[in-house]
Parts: C-alpha cells; structure tokens; sequence
C-alpha cells in the first residue's frame, strides 16, 4: 500500500514540470541548512540535493528535464557574471592590477603545462594531453560567488579571486582553440592552420562580449540614474541581466563575459549605484542560484564516477597542484598580500559550465575524425563529466576554508535591510 501511494506522488511529481521545480527548490533549500549546521558552504547542499533527485538516485529530474531548463543555468551564470563585474572597482584592481594579472596568467598557464604534460605520460597521447589541460585550467565562478556571498566575505583575497575568476575562462577559451586545432591536425595528418585563424574565434568572442557588456552597461547606467526607487531600478537592471544573456546565445558570444563587464561599466560609471546592485542581487538571485546549482547536480551522474579511471584521478590531482602553484607563483611574483598568495588557490579548484560546454564540444568536434577522434571525444565527456562531480563538492569547502583562513568572512555589509527603499541618486 505504501509502496503505491509512493509511486502515485512520484509518477504525478514526474507529470508536472512546475511541481517538480517547487519541490526541489524547497527541498534544496531546506536541505543545505543541515549542511550549514556542520560548518559546510550551502552550495554543496544544492548539489547534493540535486544528486538525489536526479537518475542516479529518485530520478525525479531526468536528465531530459536538466537540458530543457538550460536557461536556468544561463540566467544564473549571467548574475553571477553580472554579480563579479559590480565588484571590481578599478581603484581596487589598480591596486592589486598586476598580481591579479600574474596570478591568472600562472594559475591558467600552469595548470595546462602541467596537466598537458601529466595526461600524455600517462596515455601517450599528445593531443590528448593538450586538450585536458586546456579543460583543466577552466575555473568555474558560480560555487565560489555563492560561497562567498553566503558568508559576507570581503578583502583583498575576495576582490583578487573575484578577479580571476572573472578573466580565468576567457584564458581558457584561448587555449582550447589552440589545444583542438593541434588535436585536428594530428588526427587527420593535416597541415596545422596559422596562428591567425586559430587565434579568430577566441579573440572575436573576447572582443564581442566585452564590446556588448561595456555598452549594456554604460546605457543601464544611464537609465538607473532616472529610476526613483529601489524597486524600480531591480526590475531594470534583472532586465538587462537577461537581455545580455539572450545577446550573448545568439550572437555566440560568452555570457559570464559580457554580463561581467557590464556591471563592471555600471559600477565604474556610477560607483553610487553599488549598494543598489547588491540588492538587487541579494533580493533576485536566491532562487535562481538555488535551481542553478539543485539542477547541476541532478544532471551529475555517480554511475560515471568508476569510468574516470585513473586519468581522471591524475587529472583531479594535477589540476588542484596546477591551480594552487601556479596561482601562488603568480601571486608571488605579482607582488600581492601574503593573504591572498596563500590562499588564493583554495578559491579555484571548481569547475563546471565552461569545462564541461569544451567538453561536449569536443565530443561533437573529433567524433568526425574518425575512431581516434571519436575515442578521444568519448573520454573527455566521460572524465571530465565524473571529475566535474568531485570538484564540485570539494571546491565551496575550500573556498570557505580559505576567507576563513584570511579572516575576511562577516567583513561584508549587506544593503538590503537599510536601501530598500532609497530613492536612487544621480
């Protein structure tokens, strides 16, 4: 009897697209405040969550479901993109300028040599090698905003990580495109293409969104300074947000790129406008990043975990010693605080959206170059899709482990008990 009630609300939860999502959503949400009661960041609770509803456990939200609601995911990548930008002052990163530079520079490069290198000892491959190290010096943003928004962070090693974070996927992009055409030319025996169109694509998307983003932003300014209240301006500016996002997928361009430079042109413009953002931010954001990360989690699968293999231990491995070196040599070199040199790396060891939108590309892009292709696109969607899981658990605790160790938690001050209803300035 009980087993039929069971499966009549599972088959009925199943039937309903908004039922499914009102239950995760409360589920998720509730359920992280158990993992915040044993100290662990609240985004690892969503995940797991997610995890329990998706088909590896109750299958609630089938993987088909996950891939309807991509626009969840674009939405969330966009505040967030959005969320970073309105953090970086340019008073600030004159300041930490060039350690943030040499840090990105070392963290990115260091982890693909690395990485590059580990992966083609371990399978002979060279271009096997190049393209996990390219997937590998990817950081993904979304965890590590959250983490430390959840715990108030600020300070020089939140603005730094902010920073990084905000250009590592743009290092990324680069690499990949020159990593595949290597690959390309080494299975079909083909003359390598120049450096001028191997360098195109890339380059062409950098310019687009930050062309995009800082014209977004410059206009959304120009448009706050009229709005008369705090509500108003939300609206507003959650509408941009969406608009820039929807750009950025037509025109093929990157959304956390141009939604972060957007509010980067917003906050530089109009540095009064900042208490306003993070409102905003504060007031929209909860339920989307609570989706945003429940859904990444369902379309995690455990079943792929024993496939990763021993390349994927090494790649977990080589990337977390590439990632926490090479930022540390970056930020010693670049000059920064002895607080953020040794803690800067603990903030970048997730991974997700963009490692895994290369990954698939990959998949689609050498299954055409025959068995060798086909054979190489498969094992970067298995590894990189079994890795994915891990770092995403592991990588929100060492983010609260490093703020916590920096002393920059609860040195925040939040705007949405005492601007709610400010009328904004000029």
């Amino acid at each position: 009897m009980i087993a039929e009630i069971f499966e009549a609300v599972y088959t009925f939860i199943r039937m309903d697209i908004l039922t499914t999502l009102g239950l995760l959503l409360v589920v998720a949400f509730l359920g992280s405040k158990i993992f915040q009661y044993f100290g662990i960041p609240q985004v690892v609770g969503f995940i797991v969550i997610g995890v329990l509803f998706g088909p590896s456990f109750l299958n609630v939200v089938p993987l088909e479901l996950t891939e309807e609601l991509t626009f969840v995911s674009q939405l969330a990548l966009g505040l967030i993109g959005f969320d970073i930008g309105s953090h970086l002052m340019v008073a600030d990163l004159k300041r930490l300028g060039l350690s943030i530079i040499m840090i990105v520079l070392f963290e990115a490069l260091g982890t693909f040599i690395i990485v590059s290198v580990g992966v083609y000892f371990l399978t002979q491959s060279i271009f096997t090698g190049l393209i996990f190290g390219a997937l590998a010096s990817a950081t993904a943003p979304a965890a590590t905003v959250d983490v430390l928004a959840e715990y108030d962070s600020a300070g020089p090693l939140t603005t730094s990580l902010l920073a990084v974070i905000g250009l590592d996927d743009a290092i990324a992009l680069i690499l990949f495109s020159i990593s595949a055409a290597f690959a390309e030319s080494m299975l079909t025996s083909a003359e390598l293409p120049s450096v001028l169109s191997i360098m195109q694509v890339p380059m062409l998307d950098i310019a687009g969104s930050s062309a995009l983003g800082l014209g977004l932003g410059l206009l959304l300014n120009r448009i706050l300074c009229r709005m008369k209240t705090q509500h108003d301006a939300m609206a507003v500016a959650i509408g941009f947000v969406i608009l820039g996002v929807g750009l950025s997928r037509s025109l093929g361009l990157s959304l956390i790129l141009t939604t972060m430079l957007m509010g980067f042109a917003l906050i530089n413009r109009n540095p009064q406008h900042t208490r306003h953002v993070r409102f905003m931010v504060e007031q929209a954001a909860p339920i989307i990043y609570v989706l945003f990360f429940a859904l990444i989690g369902a379309r995690l699968q455990i079943d792929l975990l024993p496939a990763m293999g021993l390349i994927g231990l090494v790649y977990i491995l080589l990337r977390s010693f590439g990632k926490f070196s090479g930022a540390w040599l970056g930020a010693k070199l670049g000059g920064a605080d002895p607080v953020v040199r040794n803690n800067i790396g603990f903030g970048l060891l997730s991974q997700a959206g963009v490692a895994i939108g290369l990954a698939i590309e990959s998949a689609g892009r050498f299954s055409k170059l025959g068995p060798a292709g086909r054979d190489l696109g498969l094992l970067v969607m298995s590894v990189i899709t079994a890795t994915t899981f891990v770092v995403q658990i592991i990588g929100p605790i060492f983010v609260k482990f490093a703020i916590t160790r920096a002393g920059e938690v609860g040195k925040a001050t939040s705007p949405a008990d005492t601007w709610a209803s400010e009328a904004i300035p000029d």
